[in-house]
């Protein structure tokens, strides 16, 4: 993956998670439990990344 793509792919992550925060069920979640879940998320897409670069495939 080259570095353009990996800051594109960056700042679409926070734009998404600043929109997922407006709602007001995930700001009633408290602190901690949306730590976990913006952790949980962390953890799928470097996940995610990972294994694409471990494999090699090419996408696009």
């Amino acid at each position: 993956m080259n570095t353009t793509a990996m800051i594109v792919s960056m700042i679409s992550i926070v734009g998404c998670l600043v929109l997922a925060l407006r709602n007001p069920q995930i700001r009633g979640l408290g602190g901690g439990q949306a730590l976990r879940l913006a952790a949980i998320w962390a953890a799928i897409i470097i996940a995610l990344v990972v294994v694409i670069q471990w494999s090699g495939l090419r996408i696009g």
